[in-house]
């Protein structure tokens, strides 16, 4: 590509660190979330349909970043690294931020909870019919790897076929991110409905939508600083930030509501231990006690002699 074609734009020091440093802040958000489901060894309390629309979301929009951006990255090969790093770092915080949902994905199938797999039998031999959910998550797995399969090979014949500045290419582009921001703000009603009706956490990370509640505003105003890009880069991640929001604020209340549940439960078990008498134990005691010699010699059984006993004279 020639020099001429590869003016930089205009940019300063704060969005290019900005930019670096969301890249790493995402990466660190989503470890809260996979130490979680790999420590509890369950994915439950997860949605089949958040983990199915957040995969697709997020795939989506690396591939619109990236066709609207391909002509930064060819010039990197004319650019110093400050200028390819301002460029491009917008990619990599997209890819970052669909490598770690992807590995949730991953970990929602391989961790899903063995009692939800199968129906109960009446033999222990028996696997028995896979359930619902055990069903929608296999689908689930399926359904991302194909859009993967094709949205990859249909971006790369477009890129090869037209050239990555035709505007079918940009159209696509587009069509991705509208894709992605409809998906992403859709993603979210399963998961507060599954979560509000549930009354539980489960396996999902508070810490991690603490972390990233405000940085996806920032995250969406780092996009919109990036050249080359238009609002349906940002769009969504400004909308899934609102959405998190509000899963963070249920998720919360039910953690509250779990954490007093448990210690009611633990002074209950604690009065439960304590030793209270009552009238069964009264009689039992009595009964255990062994008797006094005063009612030894008063109260004679059947194996007590009738005949007075005469003692020595």
């Amino acid at each position: 590509m020639d020099v001429e074609q590869c003016l930089p734009q205009p940019h300063t020091v704060f969005d290019t660190s900005l930019g670096v440093f969301l890249c790493i802040g995402t990466l660190f958000s989503y470890l809260p979330q996979v130490i979680k489901i790999i420590h509890r060894r369950s994915s439950e309390g997860f949605s089949p349909y958040f983990v199915l629309l957040g995969s697709v979301g997020a795939f989506s929009n690396v591939n619109n970043i990236i066709l609207l951006q391909l002509h930064g990255i060819m010039c990197c090969r004319v650019w110093e690294a400050e200028e390819c790093l301002f460029h491009t770092v917008g990619i990599m915080q997209i890819c970052v931020q669909w490598f770690m949902f992807f590995s949730v994905f991953v970990l929602y199938v391989v961790y899903f909870p063995q009692h939800l797999r199968y129906q109960p039998t009446s033999t222990s031999l028996d696997t028995g019919k896979p359930t619902s959910e055990w069903q929608a998550a296999q689908a689930v797995r399926s359904a991302v790897l194909y859009h993967m399969g094709l949205v990859s090979v249909f971006s790369f014949i477009l890129v090869v076929g037209v050239g990555p500045n035709a505007w079918q290419v940009h159209s696509w582009a587009s069509f991705l991110g509208i894709f992605s921001m409809l998906v992403t703000c859709v993603q979210f009603f399963p998961q507060i409905h599954k979560t509000w009706t549930s009354r539980q956490v489960g396996s999902l990370s508070i810490p991690m939508m603490l972390m990233q509640t405000p940085g996806g505003y920032l995250f969406a105003y780092s996009i919109y600083v990036r050249p080359g890009v238009n609002w349906t880069s940002w769009i969504t991640y400004f909308a899934a930030a609102t959405l998190q929001g509000i899963l963070l604020f249920i998720s919360v209340v039910w953690h509250f509501r779990e954490k007093r549940l448990r210690q009611q439960d633990e002074q209950s078990e604690v009065h439960g231990n304590a030793p209270v008498v009552t009238n069964d134990d009264s009689i039992t005691q009595q009964t255990v006690q062994p008797a006094s010699a005063e009612e030894e010699t008063h109260h004679p059984d059947e194996t007590t002699s009738l005949l007075p006993v005469s003692g020595p004279r």
